[in-house]
């Protein structure tokens, strides 16, 4: 009898294995959300009118994939030509066109205007195996080959003191008035019934800020991560990465293998990584509360123990002579059903327990912030919604006494981008006033100091370093104040248009255009200005 049952049992499982191996998969469909204000705002609002604080408005990648439609959005734009000759297959192609122009420089620079043309495509095949139809794997590619023309030279191709998402790698073409650079992201998700394992170059965003996250933003370039996200139970969740970043700093050990003559024959970077493990606990519903710890370590191979995303990374930098730059955070969210959210972050740099309470001796570098967002009785079929936010960071947060271990990726924060010693306000009214259509209203003062060697030495000898202290200019220190509008309509599916109008007052602004005369002292000066910004999006 038991040899009866093992053998049809093993007939039965042979047959489910050949059947999974060579019988068709059935592809699932693609709704994709890219990071940006006016999808935060739809997928906030979906969370408040349920009166649940989802896990996606804390941890989530810039580009993530949803099961069902929000409002009918999806930033995989289409048309039935396209729908007809490119998405047949399993593997489906979703070519698009954006120009994006700004008039007197944008964010970017500040004079002139310019173009920015990008054709580009997103691949995707999201599939169902039978018979393990309770898992799914997603394959993803998105690629945008930019060229930007400027009318005036671009002194300094960034977004600087700004929340804009940077560039890593560019070149000149021509002269400095002509720009080249692409954005290659892409991953492999592959989802279980209790979560999902990710192999992605995407921006991993941790943290329930609108303006910005502390610990991971969209700020920097993108990078390459695995990330585990498991729901242990039905209040717990867990979640663990591990990155390879760019340091930017060339790594002279591979010098021998230039060729001669050659000034810059392509030398690798230092070794660069960050590690993150958390905690969620929903305590209800409309309660979310979440614990991690990060690290930042590199100039050297993969740390095994980093990996080993169980064990504190506080423990482990000490079992290897405390080399890294470990940091926690806490962040809650509280959704009120119908009327708004209300959420928090607290980020610490470089703990010390024993000091923690020592004013003279404390290394209790930290940053917070608080915001709330709260949905206007008076028009609710659209939602508007207003929105406050208010972000802190002291001066000792996100650098270290080895400059490989800065919260930096190709030189840009990974977590909030106002940098250390800074803070900054956000105000807002926004609302979906009809079926496509998304409208903000919003103002933001930000103010910066100082950082250097000199006060990062100063930090590790536990000496106090004033708020926005700036030794190397006089008055007040430098500062920024925006308002405007900017919005978002879609037509049919396939276009998208994103327009920005708004005004700077940017107090003690570097001089990027002059050579300073003195290398600590460079020219600062008032920039008071109107812009404007519009982006159209045309997929097939």
């Amino acid at each position: 009898m038991i040899t009866y049952f093992t053998t049809n049992y093993c007939k039965l499982f042979y047959a489910l294995f050949l059947s999974y191996l060579f019988c068709p998969l059935i592809l699932t469909a693609q709704i994709l959300f890219r990071e940006s204000n006016s999808n935060f705002y739809f997928l906030e609002s979906k969370a408040i009118q349920s009166g649940r604080a989802e896990q996606y408005l804390t941890t989530r990648f810039s580009h993530f994939w949803l099961e069902s439609l929000i409002e009918n959005r999806n930033d995989l734009l289409t048309t039935n030509i396209g729908d007809g000759r490119l998405r047949e297959n399993r593997l489906k192609l979703y070519p698009y066109f954006s120009v994006d122009a700004s008039i007197n420089g944008g964010s970017i620079q500040e004079d002139g205007s310019y173009v920015d043309r990008a054709p580009a495509v997103f691949i995707v095949a999201n599939y169902k195996g039978f018979p393990f139809a309770k898992y799914r794997i997603t394959f993803w590619m998105n690629f945008e080959s930019h060229r930007l023309l400027s009318t005036k030279t671009i002194a300094n191709f960034g977004h600087d003191f700004d929340s804009h998402k940077e560039v890593g790698y560019s070149s000149s073409v021509e002269s400095d008035k002509w720009k080249e650079y692409d954005i290659g992201d892409g991953g492999i998700v592959i989802n279980y019934p209790a979560g999902e394992v990710a192999l992605v170059k995407s921006n991993p965003i941790w943290g329930p800020g609108y303006a910005g996250q502390l610990l991971f933003s969209n700020k920097s370039p993108s990078f390459s991560f695995i990330q585990v996200h498991h729901r242990i139970s039905d209040k717990w969740n867990f979640t663990f990465l591990h990155g390879f970043l760019n340091s930017t700093y060339e790594d002279s050990t591979y010098k021998y293998l230039g060729v001669p003559g050659l000034s810059n024959p392509g030398f690798p970077r230092v070794r660069k990584y960050v590690a993150a493990h958390r905690l969620d606990f929903h305590i209800k519903e409309s309660f979310r509360l979440g614990l991690g710890e990060s690290v930042i370590y590199g100039a050297r191979g993969i740390e095994l123990g980093y990996i080993l995303a169980v064990v504190p990374y506080w423990s482990i930098q000490h079992d290897l002579s405390d080399p890294d730059n470990v940091q926690w955070f806490a962040d809650f969210d509280i959704v009120m059903k119908n009327v708004g959210r209300l959420y928090g972050a607290f980020f610490l740099d470089e703990w010390h327990l024993s000091k923690t309470f020592d004013k003279d001796k404390s290394r209790n570098w930290f940053a917070y912030q608080v915001g709330a967002s709260y949905r206007l009785p008076v028009v609710k079929s659209g939602g508007t919604t207003l929105r406050a936010e208010y972000t802190f960071l002291t001066p000792y947060v996100y650098v270290h006494r080895n400059r490989i271990n800065t919260f930096e990726h190709w030189g840009h924060p990974l977590g909030f981008w106002t940098g250390p010693n800074s803070d900054n306000l956000f105000l807002a009214v926004e609302g979906s006033l009809m079926n496509g259509l998304w409208l903000q209203f919003y103002g933001q003062h930000s103010r910066r100091g100082e950082v250097s060697d000199s006060t990062v030495v100063l930090q590790y000898q536990t000496k106090h370093i004033p708020f926005l202290d700036h030794p190397t200019y006089e008055g007040e220190a430098e500062n920024k104040t925006l308002f405007g509008v900017r919005g978002e309509a879609r037509f049919a599916n396939f276009v998208i248009v994103e327009f920005d109008i708004f005004h700077v007052l940017w107090q003690q602004k570097v001089n990027l255009n002059q050579e300073p005369t003195d290398e600590n002292s460079p020219e600062r000066y008032t920039l008071r200005k109107w812009y404007g910004r519009l982006k159209i999006s045309i997929g097939i």
